[in-house]
């Protein structure tokens, strides 16, 4: 995965729109590039700038939303409207874009996100929505987020902690490294569930300890005591309820003597009653003699009701008679205003008729007139939009005539236009348009072929002065090698000489004790000598240790430097060979390229090989044509319209005039509008007032002969009633209608008659009933004592009976308990049961890999983490350097010192621990353990754009430009593009291309390529 460009707006303290291209350019050409700048400039920002586009999240935020922005100030810069931040990535030689957006709303709200990923080479958007996008991302990378920023962003001051941090602090940084911290939680968490295993069998067993059950000799005395009570039960029920009937049958006489004595009261109530309902009874027999005239006098007073209100209405129809005449005459004459003549109630109807016919038809043919001239108007407006579409060439004017005049000054000068062009008709544009696109086409062929051969072209000069600045220095190493080996041996026997004389002093020196002891004449005891020349004057030495150890140290300095130029030598001899190599590869890659553009240039008739200057202008002047040519078509166009519109607009001046012609003759018959409405409601008025008429008529005549027959009715009932009075001997119809009853009233009378009549007869059933079972009940009493003695008996009998029942339940309830006791502890055990099992799972587990803080399954992951880790350095340190292998302390050294440790190739793999390297060494293992995690976290996927943050401001010059070497030679190596972002002065000497943020004014940075 490798990103080619970044760009984003308004992004942390980075105002406005920044694109940086890493695919082409410095940065491409270069490799290895540093960012640098002030603290705070926005060095970190561009790497927001990328999690935020492909995952919505930042490293020192976390995931993005609105409150984010607004509450934290995050992500977006002071003051902005809108933010965007986008990357192109290449995965498996295919380009992507991911893009990610959000703006304030007129209100200052912040919209929602939006998010999509396009195939740049297609321009098809792949995924969009705010949670596909991160996940669609993930997918094509191959990388999570956390997966992403631990395998690009490297940080290798954290691994120089780890190198020389003990195995508890080292296991702690690197869970922090790795993220790996669930396995600390899941050794926790393995604890706590053992502590609470452990604690509900603890709790299991008190609750079973507190279950009592009754000892067997109580139980069994206590269900013998139940079985007795309840034989005692038995008899006592029997009295009780013998006694209980003997109870009843005497209450059963009171009760009856008390029914006795009140039903002779009731009936002394009843004689009183039926003495007061006698006036009522004739009231009743007067009602039933004569209720069989109430339907004469209903029917005398229905029909005098009725005469009366006919009378009235007949009035009431003579009034309306008045009113409708006038109506009528009304009419006639507003149909004689709108007619302007005469109108007669026989030809009202014909005249109004005739004129609707004659006005709406004149009003058809004007309204169909004006759509018509309507039509034509919209049509040119339509036109019009089109021709008017890039600047406004014709304006619409309300008047035909006015209209058209403006059309021909237009029209002649398309046909100038065209005819200045020399352009013939649309096939000749077709064919000139597309030789010039496959001209374009051609061109930009040529521009991307030139690149690439000038790319080859600049990257074999670079090759080759860096090949003659190879050459130079095996020369010089050569010379230096040589002049080093004449001087190591002069040194060398120089320093055998001086060692020989500096042993034969320090000998002579030794023997001082035997010189002194030696006599003229006597021979030595070493040499058998009798003359000792020494014995007297000592030989004379001269002091030369001093010379001896310089010039040793020289000899030292001396084969310490032939080592370093033999290694130097070799390594540039090795990278002359590379460099040949390159050369030549690139010397095969160019000649086919040379002849493409050669061919090309003779494609586009130029007389030399094409260079992006002649190209530019090639370029310039066919866009220039295909410019003439669109303006061409735009003119073809034109005139079309042009034709069309002025056909429009002589049609739409024939059908204005006509509407105004339709318009005047219709105005001269009816000035207004809907004449249809108006005679319409004209007409409905009419009819109906004669209807109205007609129907006054007939009910004027209708209740004259009803008013006749209904008075003839009434005296027939008057004279009935008038017989009838006499015949009974009543004064007047109202006495007569006095004696008889509503039938409500009549009923209520008959009601309570019956009702005294049922209470007679009911009395005398109790009173029979009463006094036979007085009787019954006599002969069922055994005992003489009264009803209280009874009840007293009794009540201490059930007293007794309720006090057996008590000590029964007492010893069922304590039985029933201990069943249930039983019952509760069998569950409790049962339960125990599982619970122990659980207790050993967990207890299993947690002697494996729980404890109360997470470190002993923390510990043994990480040691496995670091295991891979440094199997992945090892293979980083390989490519660095030949001499040091990382290797983890074994279980004796452990005890002594868990430091790491190394195997050093230059000392016989000696092993020896990673804090006996120097600062330089150290640096450069860190490095390797960074680029290690990477490898890790990517697993799979080939990481080509890596950022080492920071992490070189404590190197000393040396040691910082030993690290850079290293980025350099993997760069090469891998073709990667690594960036360094720092702010270390050396290191910006050192790497000359630079992203460069500098700080300006009010919080915000500016970005500059160098």
């Amino acid at each position: 995965m490798k990103i080619s460009k970044i760009s984003f707006k308004n992004i942390h303290s980075l105002r406005g729109e920044h694109h940086i291209d890493f695919s082409s350019g410095p940065l491409a050409e270069s490799g290895l590039f540093a960012i640098t700048g002030a603290t705070g400039s926005g060095k970190s920002t561009l790497l927001d700038v990328i999690t935020l586009a492909l995952y919505n999240r930042v490293p020192r935020i976390g995931s993005i939303s609105k409150s984010v922005i607004d509450d934290e100030g995050g992500i977006m810069t002071r003051n902005a409207k809108d933010c965007y931040a986008e990357v192109e990535y290449i995965v498996k030689q295919k380009t992507y874009r991911s893009h990610w957006s959000i703006e304030r709303n007129r209100n200052h709200n912040l919209n929602d996100r939006k998010q999509e990923i396009i195939d740049v080479a297609t321009g098809a958007i792949l995924e969009s929505g705010k949670s596909a996008v991160p996940l669609k991302n993930e997918e094509l990378i191959g990388l999570s987020y956390d997966q992403f920023v631990k395998a690009m962003v490297l940080s290798q001051g954290q691994f120089s902690k780890l190198l020389q941090a003990k195995r508890d602090e080292r296991n702690k940084l690197l869970e922090d490294i790795t993220g790996a911290k669930d396995y600390r939680s899941i050794g926790i968490a393995v604890f706590k569930r053992f502590r609470a295993a452990s604690d509900a069998c603890k709790e299991q067993e008190i609750r079973l300890g507190e279950v009592e059950l009754l000892p067997e000799e109580e139980k069994k005395s206590l269900i013998a005591q139940e079985i007795a009570l309840n034989q005692s039960k038995l008899a006592q029920k029997k009295a009780l309820d013998d006694l209980k009937v003997e109870i009843e049958n005497q209450k059963g006489i009171f009760k009856n003597q008390t029914v006795l004595n009140a039903n002779a009261t009731q009936q002394k109530e009843l004689a009183q009653a039926i003495e007061d309902f006698k006036k009522e009874e004739i009231t009743l027999k007067n009602h039933s003699k004569y209720v069989g005239h109430s339907q004469l006098i209903s029917n005398f007073e229905q029909k005098e009701k009725t005469f009366k209100e006919h009378s009235d209405e007949l009035g009431r129809e003579h009034v309306k008679e008045t009113t409708i005449l006038k109506e009528n005459s009304s009419l006639l004459d507003e149909a004689s205003v709108l007619l302007k003549r005469k109108v007669g109630a026989e030809d009202f109807v014909g005249h109004l008729t005739e004129f609707n016919t004659t006005v709406t038809a004149l009003k058809k043919e004007e309204d169909l007139a004006r759509a018509e001239a309507k039509l034509h108007e919209d049509a040119i407006k339509k036109l019009l939009l089109e021709i008017n579409k890039d600047s406004e060439r014709i304006r619409f004017i309300p008047q035909p005539a006015d209209f058209i005049e403006g059309i021909q000054p237009v029209k002649d000068k398309i046909d100038n236009f065209l005819k200045t062009t020399g352009i013939n008709g649309d096939m000749e544009l077709v064919e000139r348009e597309v030789k010039l696109r496959e001209k374009i086409q051609l061109i930009h062929t040529v521009k991307i072929t030139l690149t690439q051969y000038n790319s080859e072209l600049k990257n074999k000069n670079s090759k080759t002065a860096e090949l003659k600045a190879s050459e130079a220095l095996v020369e010089k190493y050569s010379s230096q090698l040589n002049l080093l080996e004449s001087e190591l041996k002069l040194l060398e026997v120089a320093v055998e000489t001086l060692a020989k004389e500096e042993e034969m002093r320090k000998k002579h020196q030794s023997l001082e004790a035997h010189r002194n002891t030696l006599v003229d004449g006597e021979a030595c005891p070493l040499c058998g000598s009798l003359e000792h020349p020494f014995a007297i004057d000592n030989p004379v030495f001269d002091a030369k240790e001093a010379i001896l150890k310089s010039k040793t140290e020289v000899l030292d300095t001396k084969r310490a430097l032939k080592i370093a130029t033999q290694t130097n030598l070799d390594n540039e001899q090795n990278k002359s060979k590379a460099l040949k190599q390159d050369l030549l590869k690139i010397h095969e890659a160019l000649a086919p390229q040379l002849g493409e553009i050669e061919k090309y240039s003779k494609s586009l008739n130029l007389e030399a090989i094409a260079d992006h200057e002649t190209l530019q202008t090639v370029e310039t002047e066919v866009l220039k044509s295909l410019q003439m040519v669109e303006q061409g078509k735009k003119a073809f166009h034109l005139r079309s319209l042009l034709e069309n519109l002025s056909h429009a607009a002589k049609q739409w001046q024939t059908s204005s005039a006509l509407t105004t012609e339709k318009e005047m003759k219709r105005k001269q018959l009816y000035d207004g509008d809907a004449v249809d409405s108006k005679v319409q409601s004209l007409m409905s008025k009419w009819a109906a007032n004669i209807e109205n008429i007609k129907n006054n008529q007939q009910a004027i005549v209708a209740l004259k002969t009803k008013l006749a027959l209904i008075a003839k009715e009434k005296e027939n009932f008057e004279r009935q009633l008038h017989e009838i009075l006499k015949k009974e001997s009543v004064e007047s119809i109202q006495d007569l209608k006095a004696f008889i009853l509503s039938e409500k009233d009549a009923e209520q009378i008959r009601q309570k008659k019956k009702q005294i009549e049922l209470r007679q007869e009911r009395l005398q059933t109790e009173k029979d009933t009463a006094q036979k079972e007085i009787e019954a009940f006599k002969k069922l009493i055994t005992s003489d004592e009264p009803l209280t003695a009874l009840q007293e008996n009794y009540t201490k009998l059930d007293e007794a009976f309720i006090g057996l029942n008590q000590q029964i339940g007492i010893i069922k309830t304590t039985l029933e308990v201990d069943t249930k006791a039983k019952e509760r502890q069998e569950a409790l055990l049962e339960k125990l049961k599982e619970l122990k099992k659980e207790e050993d799972l967990w207890k299993t587990m947690n002697g494996l890999i729980g404890d109360a803080t997470g470190k002993r399954f923390s510990n043994f992951v990480q040691d496995l983490t670091l295991e891979q880790l440094i199997g992945y350095a090892n293979l980083r340190l390989k490519d660095m350097n030949d001499r040091y292998l990382l290797d983890i302390p074994t279980a004796d050294e452990a005890d002594k010192n868990d430091s790491l440790k190394v195997f050093d190739s230059h000392q016989g793999d000696a092993r020896r621990s990673i804090n006996t390297l120097s600062g330089g060494e150290t640096f450069m293992v860190s490095l390797a353990m960074a680029f290690a995690l990477s490898d890790l976290a990517a697993k799979n996927v080939k990481i080509e754009s890596i950022f080492i943050d920071e992490g070189f401001g404590t190197l000393d010059p040396e040691t910082l430009n030993q690290a850079i070497t290293i980025l350099e030679k993997m760069q090469n190596e891998g073709n990667k593009s690594i960036g360094v972002i720092s702010h270390v002065e050396a290191l910006k000497d050192r790497i000359t291309t630079q992203i460069r943020l500098e700080k300006m004014g009010s919080g915000y940075s500016k970005i500059e390529i160098i």
